[in-house]
Order: C-alpha cells, then structure tokens, then sequence
C-alpha cells in the first residue's frame, strides 16, 4: 500500500518538476509496481544529465510523500554530495539515512531525549541533526547544518570498504552501526523518487546485474546453525578490521557484525541478571595473533590459518576479573542456559569427552537454522 501510496504522490508533482525529472518518473514506475531491487545503480547516462541542485527552487511537494521542509533538507544532502563529486548512489544512501534517523527533520534532540538511551560507557547519548550524529562526529554547529553533516556523513561512507557494491542499507549501517542493519531499506524507494526529482536522474534499480542479494552484514549469508568458516572472500585471520565490529564495553575487540548483534543482545540480558557486561577475554585473533597464541599454548592453540578466532566467530569469555571461566562456573551456566537462543554455541570439541582441548571459556556463533 506504501508504494502505491508513494507513486500517488510523485504523479501529484509532476507539474512542478522540471522536464527531465518527468523522465525519471516514467522511469521509475515499473521499478516501484515491481517491487525492485535493493541493490541500486544509477542509469548510464545520469553522469550527462545531472544537474546541481538549487535548494532555493525545491518542489512544495510531496514527493513520495515527503513534504517541502522535508525535501529542501533532502536537497542540502543531494548538494553536499555533489559538492564530494559523489553519484546518484551516494546521494540516495544519505537521503535514505536521513530519513531512517530523523525523518529528513533537522532536530535538536535525539535517543537520550525521546528514550534515555545511553551510550556503552553509561553516557547519554548526544544524537541530533538530520542523521542523529553524536558530539564525536563534529560540533553542535556542524551537526546541526544540514550540509555540513551530510558532509560529515560522507566522509565516513567513502571509507567503508567497497560501499558501492554493497546493499544501499548495509552501506548506511556500516557507517551509522544502527543495530538493525536493514533499518532504512523501508526508505530506499521514497529516497530514489526523491533524489530522481531533486536532479532529474533516470535511476533504475540495478536488477538486471543479476543477484545483488547480500547476507546481515553486506557480504556474506547469514548463519543458520552450522560451525564457523570462511565469508566474504576472506582469508582465516586476514579479515580487513573495517568490516568487523567493535565490542562496546571492550573495544579491543572485533566480531563479525551478526556475531556482534547476537553478542550484544546477549550481554543485555547478562546484564539484567548480573549487572556486569560479559567479560571477554578475546574474540578476533587475527593471523600473527594465531601464530602467538600457538607458540604459547602449544597443541591447545589452533594451527595458524584454522582457528575460529580468525573468522571473527568465536569469543573466550573470562571471569569479571579476566581469568578464564571454568565449567561449572556461574557464567558458565548461564551460557549453556541461554547462549544458543542468540546463536552462540559451546562447541562439541571443547565439552568434557570431546575432540579438545577442553576448554569452558571458547564459544563460537553459529547463528541459528532458519
């Protein structure tokens, strides 16, 4: 009914786009009848025929159901990545993004206000702006400028590795690390009619590069109940550290984003239970850290290149004093209680009777069969 709803309203404008936007909503129809895809390229020829964007001259609207205010912040996005010599693909990705944090609404308040949501060491959270960017990201003036933090925004998405390739919501979440990765796919369409109507692009939606279907964090399938191995074209230990994700109370360490949001969710419920996050003791070993571990622990350490650390997979909890856990442990239990509900498995080698070594402290994601 949305899409519907959204076509209804880009037809309402015509009249107020300028001719070549016409093409581009004769263009998009089919795509948006037919569902689409999420993996969006600009046509060919939307290099020739763009043109910049003139915030003063923004349609009253709707466009996709979006009205003037909202459209003049989504053109200061467009003119930010113009600026950058960023495409229509950018320019999408961060009206997307914006819509999905504020609703393409440039407001002074965000998370801690409306919810009291904290940061990971306790803090409030300091979201404002268009794309809810917290004190690190720039000053209050800059994040406050519609512009300047779509500049900001950009920024970082041209440092995730191989964005272009990737789904236009995973891009958005590899830089804004929302907790679902799939958030602002609802928006991809309005963002396209959007973006279309601002520059006049004729945009189509990518489906005839054949399967652009991705896994939960952009390159790899999801896990469904089966032991870590090899994703994305990585190499075991060799996994580049900007595709992986920090552990919020323990930044030193890396996990695989779905691993990370299991991790995460888990640890809430720790929490609630024992008013201490999950004590980790490692997680991703990269392959010189392999290499350490085995000349230190000998057989008890996986052969460099085999070990499930090296696919970001599989974690060492420890004590809440960072020993490593015992079985029969309280945080031992808890884990054989309730860790398979978020996907986390004690493996079969590391049980009393298994393959070993016999170890308490390692579990690894397996996810969950679907």
């Amino acid at each position: 009914m949305k899409r519907v709803l959204g076509i209804v309203a880009v037809i309402s404008v015509i009249a107020t786009i300028p001719v070549i936007g016409v093409m581009f909503l004769l263009t998009s129809m089919t795509s948006m009848l037919g569902g689409g895809s999420s993996c969006y390229t600009s046509s060919s020829e939307s290099s020739t025929v763009s043109s910049s964007v003139d915030v003063s001259q923004v349609p009253q609207g709707p466009i996709a159901g979006w009205k003037h205010e909202q459209l003049v912040n989504a053109a200061h996005i467009v003119a930010a990545a113009q600026v950058m010599g960023l495409d229509a693909r950018a320019q999408v990705v961060g009206v997307m993004t914006a819509m999905g944090e504020s609703s393409l609404v440039n407001i002074g308040y965000g998370d801690w206000e409306t919810s009291g949501i904290r940061n990971p060491d306790g803090s409030p959270t300091t979201s404002i702006g268009l794309f809810q960017q917290q004190a690190g990201w720039g000053s209050v003036d800059e994040r406050m400028d519609p512009e300047k933090s779509a500049t900001l925004f950009f920024r970082a998405l041209e440092k995730v590795d191989g964005w272009q390739s990737l789904e236009p919501t995973i891009a958005a979440h590899r830089v804004q690390r929302n907790q679902d990765p799939y958030h602002y796919e609802p928006y991809f369409q309005d963002a396209t009619a959007v973006v279309s109507a601002l520059t006049g692009l004729p945009l189509t939606d990518g489906s005839e590069g054949g399967d652009c279907s991705v896994g939960s964090d952009g390159n790899y399938p999801p896990a469904n109940g089966t032991e870590p191995g090899p994703w994305g074209g990585y190499q075991n230990g060799q996994i580049p550290p900007n595709v992986l994700g920090t552990i919020p109370w323990d930044p030193q360490y890396r996990l695989r984003s779905d691993a990370l949001q299991a991790l995460q969710a888990m640890d809430a419920q720790f929490v609630s239970e024992f008013g201490y996050h999950l004590p980790i003791n490692d997680a991703y070993r990269d392959y010189a850290s392999q290499v350490e571990a085995k000349e230190k622990y000998g057989s008890n350490a996986a052969t460099p290149g085999t070990s499930n650390h090296g696919w970001a997979m599989a974690i060492d909890f420890g004590t809440p004093s960072h020993n490593s856990i015992a079985f029969g442990d309280p945080t031992f239990e808890w884990l054989k209680k309730n860790a398979a509900a978020y996907g986390w498995v004690h493996p079969p080698w590391a049980e009393p009777g298994g393959s070993g070594p016999t170890e308490a402290w390692h579990w690894e994601y397996w996810g969950k069969a679907s």
